[in-house]
């Protein structure tokens, strides 16, 4: 190649350069991956990828659900996050239900509201559902941070209906969806138990194994099985299974928390369970159980469960169910401890 070629060969591969052309095919650009971040449901502790669920991000809806024979089965109780079933007039019980994570737009039987509810709701914030009550004890749940959606109020709303297919006054369904979007400026509730994966729940780690635990209220008997695979407790209400009517399924629970608790008569034939208080605690979790002492120090704090040294109990991420027994002998429990226990193990790793 002479002098005069060898100068066109450079000139052409500098045109190349420059223009940022190859012989070859294009590289692909290297693409920018976006890591994903989660939250954690308050209530639950269940994890979510950000932005999956919006529930989330609005406060939590607390209802009074009727637990009489003739209110059963109940609507969607097992979307719930938290359950605490209370005594009431008669030695029957109520049930006050708490859904955060997953929003049904439909849920009930809706009942009365009763004098220890505010104390029981006030640590959530956001919304309480109800059909009625005692004025004084409408105007004791007026006086919290809580917004009271009681049917009168909401009528024309599209929040509260009535079934046709139940007799009155058990008959009330709630759209507990509805009631949240309308109240989407108030804040989500503040964290309730201490959560982590199934096999580091402390009861799991140091409990011992039952086969049957029953909680006894003066006219009601509250009975939880593990499920087959041991992961869950299955409900009996008064010796028959407690069933959801809209999922089919038993009322089942992650954590079953039992509070043993004082009575306040200063209400005449209604009892006002003492929320503000301490006492003995019994922890389920995974097939175990383990024992506890409990606490709530204001009207509007969460109740802390620790051990005998002070450390808070762990739970396991899911759905509790918190038992608020009578001090005997209004009530008792009694654990049927399983013949086999598991052996000794390694603490897992998270």
């Amino acid at each position: 190649m002479n002098k005069q070629a060898r100068l066109v060969s450079l000139l052409a591969i500098t045109a190349l350069a420059i223009t940022g052309c190859t012989a070859g095919p294009s590289a692909s650009p290297t693409p920018t991956v976006t890591p994903k971040t989660y939250v954690y449901a308050p209530l639950t502790g269940a994890k979510y990828e950000t932005g999956t669920n919006p529930a989330l991000d609005g406060p939590s809806v607390a209802c009074k659900i009727d637990n009489l024979g003739v209110a059963r089965p109940q609507v969607n109780l097992n979307q719930t996050d938290m359950v605490f079933d209370e005594l009431v007039e008669g030695g029957l019980t109520r049930l006050v239900a708490v859904w955060h994570s997953r929003m049904p737009e439909q849920v009930g039987p809706v009942r009365s509201i009763r004098p220890m509810d505010p104390d029981i709701i006030s640590q959530f914030g956001g919304i309480v559902c109800y059909s009625g009550g005692q004025l004084k004890f409408v105007k004791l749940m007026q006086a919290t941070n809580v917004f009271n959606a009681n049917e009168t109020e909401e009528q024309g709303k599209g929040t509260f209906t009535r079934a046709t297919d139940r007799e009155a006054p058990h008959n009330v369904i709630v759209n507990v969806a509805k009631l949240q979007q309308a109240h989407a400026e108030l804040a989500p509730p503040q964290k309730g138990f201490f959560f982590t994966s199934a096999e580091l729940a402390t009861a799991v780690l140091k409990g011992l194994a039952v086969d049957k635990f029953k909680v006894y209220f003066p006219s009601a008997l509250a009975e939880w099985t593990p499920s087959a695979d041991g992961t869950r407790w299955l409900r009996t209400q008064d010796g028959a299974p407690h069933m959801d009517i809209v999922d089919g399924k038993q009322i089942s629970a992650k954590n079953v928390v039992v509070l043993q608790v004082r009575i306040d008569r200063k209400y005449g034939h209604v009892p006002k369970t003492t929320m503000v208080d301490s006492g003995k605690a019994w922890v389920f979790t995974g097939g175990m159980y383990v024992e506890a002492t409990w606490s709530k120090a204001s009207q509007t704090a969460p109740i802390f469960i620790r051990d005998a040294a002070g450390q808070e109990i762990l739970l396991a991420r899911g759905n509790t169910w918190v038992e608020l027994m009578p001090m005997a002998p209004e009530g008792d429990l009694n654990i049927s401890i399983s013949e086999v226990q598991p052996s000794p193990r390694p603490t897992p790793i998270e």
